[in-house]
């Protein structure tokens, strides 16, 4: 039996923090105050907000495995929690390089532990998100894909691939993270089946959109068909690449009913 994405993605998140930060401290303090993919943040910026990404994902992980749902980082509103977080990257800006990667080492070890905590019986307990309830099944892969992507943005330019020996994971990962994307901006007039076929490496699964939700669900029959490598996907999902631009590469492919899969494009193909 192959096991689930959440799973798979536990042990990746874990290489990759550690191999993101063995890039952070061979940086300059040129490298950190430089631009980076992320429009109008520096290094140093992309590394504060990733810091208090991992310190509120582990204080909402380990609140929901005691059953209760918190904002994280100790703040008591949605906007409190938004101020904390920019404290976070403000202080994160005055640090040394050294000591900026020392703690957002230190908040990935407290989310990576309260992940590995994670059994069957948690995976639908439900956390508090800015953009709507996340279920702790889809931390794992949402952060897996975040510090690979933050990765990316950092000392390259806006056509480098996706690099990461998690690929084969993130092709997993993204059967659940289209499906929320498609939550974030739902179009509730589509319908119909969507096959999606990624490569490098290959794999596929169908998606069903009904009554403003779109779901995993088992077959291959399909009204519209995507097409793309891993990593590809994984840019079109978060903003980071032109839907248009690829297709006229050759490399998003689009087949079937060109309306239907024009929409669901529209409602998953943007910034997070």
């Amino acid at each position: 039996m192959t096991d689930a994405p959440w799973r798979i993605a536990i042990p990746w998140l874990k290489r990759e923090n550690a191999r993101f930060h063995e890039y952070l401290r061979g940086m300059s303090e040129a490298d950190w105050r430089g631009p980076t993919l992320c429009p109008e943040w520096s290094a140093a910026q992309v590394v504060g907000h990733m810091t208090g990404g991992a310190a509120s994902y582990a204080d909402r992980v380990e609140a929901a495995l005691e059953g209760r749902v918190i904002f994280g980082l100790g703040a008591r509103s949605a906007e409190e929690f938004a101020a904390r977080r920019a404290a976070i990257m403000e202080e994160a800006l005055a640090l040394p390089g050294p000591e900026r990667v020392a703690r957002l080492a230190e908040a990935d070890r407290r989310l990576d532990e309260a992940l590995a905590r994670l059994g069957p019986g948690d995976l639908d307990r439900p956390t508090w998100h800015r953009k709507g309830s996340l279920p702790l099944r889809l931390f794992p892969g949402q952060r897996l894909c975040e510090v690979i992507l933050h990765r990316r943005d950092l000392g390259n330019g806006p056509e480098a691939p996706v690099e990461t020996e998690a690929i084969g994971t993130v092709a997993r990962v993204l059967e659940e993270r289209i499906p929320r994307q498609f939550e974030g901006a739902p179009d509730k007039a589509l319908a119909g089946r969507f096959r999606v076929e990624v490569t490098e490496p290959a794999h596929a699964f169908t998606l069903e959109a009904r009554e403003g939700a779109l779901a995993l669900v088992s077959g291959d029959a399909f009204d519209a068909r995507l097409g793309a490598g891993t990593g590809d996907m994984l840019l079109l999902l978060t903003g980071r690449a032109d839907p248009a631009a690829r297709e006229a590469q050759g490399r998003l492919r689009v087949e079937g009913d060109r309306a239907r899969a024009e929409a669901l494009m529209r409602a998953v193909f943007r910034p997070i």
